[in-house]
Parts: structure tokens; C-alpha cells; sequence
């Protein structure tokens, strides 16, 4: 009798501690399931759209909506601690020791999270000089060492970071004294009743939540109806935009555009030795493509293709099998007539 009273002492108060411990290690739970939930919430929204916009193809004004718009669904959602039904009248959940309540849920545009895309000066371009080294230009238009051949296409606006905090509290119904004082089997006291900060991740440091969570955000896609149409070729217009996709048009042309063009023009300078004129301008800017409805391939010459003076004798109509056959041609190797 006398070990089994002593063990009860023990027993009663491990017990106690030990349904309030699991109670707030339960709760607690509730807390970081409502600050990751909005984050895959966030991945279902619209972060930028492709508009057919000359200098600035990428729209990213929706980006700075999404964090409000995540923020107020998951408050509303998980007022009640419970994401996976619509929110009750309480906004507690009281167990046998412990309470939770007053739940919040703060997400905000985090540049922290980042995918930037490469930024450097442009290369130097070597040219071949007779009996020496390979000399570069003296004068170079490098750019600026932030720029990209992205620049006007895509933006760093960085991703979503969320967090959630609430206040945990130990109830009445813990028992705060037992066995203890000048004449008790404990000299310290039982429990003393606190409210306490739970939050998302890591623990509150000067009351404050600071750990959170995060997700890169992006929808580099062309996959909008209206920008997901084909661009067959123009060869009597090579800078006119295809009616079919031109955010398309313009987002593969800005990259061309920020890479300078082309790399020089060796090409060019190769024809006119050897032939007396170059067939292409280099620097010209030739965008086509073809969808799936085509079977990837021209099936027949390309609209317009006789009002093309220059170039109609070099162009490809291609033919409905594998693979596509070029179109005999007045001209041959580097646009030699009469060979």
C-alpha cells in the first residue's frame, strides 16, 4: 500500500503533464496545417499572363494579388482550426487541460524566394586577323552587366511566404497544486497557468512568430488559348507579328533583340567574297512556328510567298511526308545563281 501511494504521487502528475503536453503538441499541429495550406492554394492562381505587347511581354500585375487573396481565404477557412469543413461560429478548441484560439494567417510576397535569371555583359566577339591572334572590337556594345536576354519577357518578382501564429492556454483544469507547501511531499509547486504563443514553425522568440514557410511561384507558360496559336512564316513580312500568336511573336523576338541579334557577321562577309552578295540579312529577325495541327512541317508554300521577290526562290514549302523535301530552287550553295 505504501508503494503504491507513493507511485500514485508520481503516476497522477505524469499523467496530467502528459495529456497537456500531447494536447499542445496536437494543437500546435492545427497551426502550421493553416500557414502551409494557403501556399498550395497560392500555386492555383494566376501569377503573370504573355500579352502581345512589343516591349513588355510578360504581365506580372496579378502577382501582387495572390498573397491578400490566400491570406483572407485561409483566416476564413481555419477560424475554426478545421481546414477541411466551412468554419462553425467557434473559433476555439478547448480540450481537458489546454485551449487554443485566436488564430492568425499572414502570407506576404517574399523576394527572399527567387529564380533570377542570368545577367552579364554580352561577350566580346573575336575576328580572325591575318597572321595573328583573334582581335576583339575595340569599342564593343557590351550592355549593362544587369541585363538579360530575358529583360521585357520575364520578371523576378519572387515567391509567397506564409505564417501563422496562436495563443495556446492552459486551463483552470489542470490542477496547480497538489501535495505541496511546508507540510507536502513536493517543495515546488505543481503547475503554474500560462497562455503561450504557438506557432507555424520554430518557436515564438520575444512573442513574436518568426520562422515561415515558402513557395516559388510561376506560370511561364504560353498555354492561355490566345497565345498558345500557331506563327507560320511571313517571308514577304518577316517583322510583321503572325495574327495567329503574336505575345509569341514578340516574347521570342525581345530575346533575339536583347542578344544583340545576331553574332556578328562572318556569314554575311563569307558570301560577299566568295558569291558577290549575301543572300539573308543576318540580322533579320525569321520567326516561324508550326503547331501540331501542321504535323510540325510547312504542307504547302507559305501564304504570301510569291509577292516575295527576294527570297521566294530560296523558301521552303516542304511536302506531306517524313521527312520534309526542299523545293527545287534557281539558286544553290551560298545563293549562287546559274550553277
Amino acid at each position: 500500500m505504501a508503494e503504491m501511494v507513493l507511485g500514485l504521487m508520481i503516476f497522477v502528475t505524469v499523467v496530467a503533464f502528459g495529456i497537456h503536453f500531447a494536447e499542445v503538441g496536437y494543437l500546435s499541429l492545427r497551426v502550421h496545417e493553416a500557414a502551409v495550406s494557403p501556399l498550395w492554394d497560392a500555386t492555383a492562381l494566376r501569377v503573370h499572363k504573355m500579352m502581345p505587347n512589343e516591349d513588355k511581354i510578360g504581365d506580372f500585375s496579378m502577382f501582387p494579388n495572390i498573397a491578400p487573396a490566400v491570406t483572407r481565404d485561409a483566416n476564413a477557412r481555419y477560424r475554426d482550426f478545421d481546414g477541411r469543413r466551412s468554419s462553425n461560429n467557434s473559433s476555439s478548441i478547448t480540450h481537458v487541460f489546454t485551449r487554443i484560439d485566436s488564430l492568425e494567417v499572414q502570407c506576404e510576397v517574399d523576394d527572399r524566394v527567387e529564380f533570377d535569371v542570368p545577367r552579364s555583359l554580352r561577350p566580346i566577339l573575336m575576328v580572325p586577323q591575318q597572321g595573328d591572334w583573334n582581335q576583339g572590337d575595340t569599342t564593343p556594345d557590351l550592355g549593362n552587366a544587369t541585363d538579360s536576354v530575358l529583360d521585357g519577357v520575364y520578371e523576378n518578382v519572387g515567391g509567397v511566404s506564409c505564417t501563422a501564429n496562436a495563443r495556446l492556454q492552459t486551463l483552470p483544469s489542470l490542477t496547480t497544486t497538489f501535495l505541496e507547501g511546508d507540510s507536502g511531499f513536493f517543495k515546488e509547486q505543481h503547475a503554474v497557468l500560462r497562455d503561450m504563443k504557438a506557432c507555424a514553425s520554430g518557436r515564438a522568440i520575444n512573442g513574436e512568430c518568426k520562422g515561415r514557410y515558402a513557395i516559388l511561384l510561376g506560370d511561364f507558360a504560353f498555354a492561355d488559348t490566345d497565345v498558345s496559336g500557331q506563327c507560320p512564316l511571313r517571308p514577304e513580312q518577316p517583322d510583321v507579328p503572325c495574327g495567329e500568336n503574336p505575345a509569341y511573336y514578340y516574347g521570342v523576338r525581345k530575346v533575339f533583340d536583347n542578344n544583340d541579334r545576331s553574332a556578328g557577321r562572318d556569314a554575311s562577309d563569307f558570301a560577299r567574297v566568295f558569291v558577290g552578295y549575301s543572300p539573308i540579312d543576318e540580322s533579320g529577325f525569321f520567326m516561324s512556328y508550326r503547331g501540331e495541327e501542321d504535323d510540325y512541317q510547312e504542307p504547302d508554300t507559305p501564304a504570301g510567298e510569291a509577292l516575295d521577290a527576294v527570297d521566294r526562290d530560296r523558301n521552303t514549302g516542304g511536302v506531306p511526308d517524313r521527312p520534309a523535301k526542299r523545293r527545287p530552287s534557281k539558286e544553290c550553295f551560298l545563293g549562287l545563281l546559274g550553277c
